[in-house]
């Protein structure tokens, strides 16, 4: 990407998205989703990191050509919690952090060599770690920052990664992350799935549990209307003694 030189880097603009879709296709969208909800809960009540897809980075002041939008960012070192109307793009001189984490997954239109273009890109300007997953193909690489430059993690998987923590894995073709306390990462439709299963295990227990308190209450009724009438027989028996 070739940068030109502002004389008043005030008056630059820097555009906050490109017209395109965030994911050519629905496998890619699927990846893309599964990653930014997965790193969301994973970071959740982090206020110096900010999760995003397909969220534009500009790392020099001055330099709107230089920009690449990863589909998935993680930024860290924050100096508080951000809001997404908040940081329509990533100024890094502006908000400050690093971006600690980018993702790319592959789509029809995108090749390796592109990757390469990027993995460039991303060493140049000190990302943390980079994920590159081809859906199509179910072909994970990992790169973690060793010294001044990324560097290829392992060559098998599953791939423990040193800045996220996280290993990740290929399962048939679909991109599978668990967490180091061995947690595993849902897509948002099977945690909707499993939230409503166990909401509707709820109520089933909390209904068993209603019909089990009725049947005690009625045996506590039953029991007390016996004595009862035990004590107006024994009462009715004396009293017709001679």
């Amino acid at each position: 990407m070739v940068a030109t030189s502002v004389d008043n880097p005030g008056d630059v603009v820097y555009p906050d998205c490109d017209g395109a879709p965030m994911a050519d296709n629905p496998t890619q969208g699927r990846a893309i989703r599964y990653l930014v909800h997965g790193f969301e809960r994973l970071f959740h009540g982090r206020p110096d990191v900010f999760v995003g897809g397909d969220f534009f980075w500009y790392p020099v002041e001055g330099q709107p050509t230089i920009v690449q939008a990863p589909d998935v960012t993680v930024i860290a070192g924050l100096p508080g919690p951000i809001a997404d109307r908040d940081m329509p793009s990533y100024r890094q001189w502006v908000y400050g952090g690093y971006v600690l984490l980018a993702v790319e997954v592959l789509s029809p239109s995108n090749t390796w060599r592109d990757m390469a273009r990027r993995l460039a890109f991303y060493d140049r300007y000190g990302v943390h770690e980079y994920w590159v997953f081809d859906p199509y193909e179910g072909v994970l690489q990992v790169y973690a920052r060793q010294g001044d430059r990324l560097a290829l993690v392992g060559g098998e998987e599953p791939v423990v990664c040193p800045v996220t923590g996280v290993t990740a894995a290929v399962v048939e073709g679909r991109i599978h992350v668990t967490e180091p306390d061995g947690r595993v990462w849902l897509t948002p439709l099977e945690e909707s799935l499993r939230l409503e299963a166990a909401t509707q295990r709820a109520d089933a227990a909390a209904e068993r549990a209603a019909v089990e308190a009725r049947r005690a209450d009625a045996a506590v009724a039953e029991a007390a209307a016996l004595r009862a009438e035990l004590a107006r027989l024994r009462t009715a028996g004396g009293s017709d003694a001679p």
